[in-house]
């Protein structure tokens, strides 16, 4: 099993739907950082604010630009490590695009 690390800013997403990665923005510190930039939380889904377009959208043919629509929180926060009440956000977390799209961490933004 793969190693399980907590997520800061500038970690890599990755949407099964998308053609590129983009990177986590964290601009609001929830109190701690990792290695100098903010730890997120599972509240960091903000589309355009905590996470930014993944190139092209491959739902539709032909591809269109890349629109995260995400109303939900991501899944799977460490329970038992709360930040400001919300849970940590770790690299095994996942959150469905209302596009159709599952967006997961690619690289946490740590050392792995």
């Amino acid at each position: 099993m793969a190693e399980i690390y907590n997520v800061k800013e500038g970690a890599l997403l990755k949407c099964s739907f998308g053609t590129s990665t983009s990177q986590l923005k964290v601009p609001k510190g929830h109190g701690v950082c990792i290695q100098g930039k903010n730890q997120a939380t599972v509240t960091d889904h903000i589309p355009n604010e905590n996470i930014m377009p993944f190139g092209m959208c491959t739902k539709s043919d032909p591809a269109l630009p890349c629109n995260p629509s995400i109303t939900l929180k991501w899944i799977n926060g460490k329970k038992d490590h709360l930040l400001q009440g919300e849970m940590v956000l770790l690299n095994t977390c996942m959150v469905p695009c209302m596009q159709g799209g599952i967006i997961k961490i690619d690289q946490s933004g740590q050392q792995e």
